[in-house]
């Protein structure tokens, strides 16, 4: 049971994470933009995820001042979502997305130039650290459920009780990595910044495909 939880939690884990970035499609501005605006806007994308905020002098569709950090939420939100197969209590999926934004707040990146690629159309280049926020967590994990098995009957719990108890365990087990986060060799990405159909109108920004892949980047699920 034990080893089937932890498996699905790292396929559950890996879609949230990667679904925190697809926010990448929210789009700007109708205008030609030019290189600088192309890299603005990655990292104004990028801020906004990660640290519930961005340089305002981007401009995001549907996004009105003081209500940035509402817009993370709605997506980390969405991705929590991912959990709805996953019997676990309220409290835990609580302390599941907290530790998410923590996460999220450590993240290191750095966007580098935009080259053309067409008329008004931009590659720009991302630098990623992944935050290795399982760094030795499997290991850690499995001894610390062994040790509770000796004082917990976990034959006589349900389904929830025992995934409470996973998660839990790996919740703590994550704060105690951020609490010194370690984070793995850097990693470049391309992702193209263009035109995009939303709404039947032609704008600006970065397609959700490459809002993905940048999210991918953010955590290593290594260690888990």
């Amino acid at each position: 049971m034990k080893k089937a939880n932890t498996r699905h939690l790292k396929s559950v884990l890996a879609l949230s994470l990667t679904l925190i970035l697809a926010a990448g499609a929210l789009c700007g501005c109708s205008k030609k933009p030019t290189a600088e605006d192309a890299e603005k806007y990655v990292k104004a994308a990028l801020d906004l995820m990660c640290t519930g905020d961005y340089d305002h002098s981007v401009k995001i569709d549907d996004i009105e001042a003081g209500t940035e950090g509402d817009m993370r939420d709605e997506v980390i939100n969405s991705a929590m979502e991912s959990l709805g197969d996953v019997s676990i209590s309220s409290d835990v999926k609580d302390d599941f997305k907290d530790v998410l934004v923590e996460a999220l707040s450590k993240c290191h990146y750095n966007v580098g130039e935009a080259t053309a690629a067409g008329d008004g159309e931009y590659d720009v280049t991302v630098t990623i650290e992944p935050l290795l926020i399982f760094d030795g967590v499997e290991e850690k994990l499995n001894a610390e459920l062994e040790t509770l098995a000796e004082t917990e009957n976990l034959a006589e719990m349900s389904e929830r009780e025992t995934n409470d108890l996973v998660f839990s365990t790996l919740i703590k087990l994550m704060r105690e990595n951020l609490a010194d986060p370690a984070y793995g060799p850097a990693e470049e990405i391309t992702v193209h910044y263009g035109l995009l159909e939303q709404n039947g109108e032609k704008v600006y920004g970065v397609s959700e495909e490459d809002g993905e892949k940048l999210g991918s980047l953010l955590f290593s699920t290594e260690g888990l």
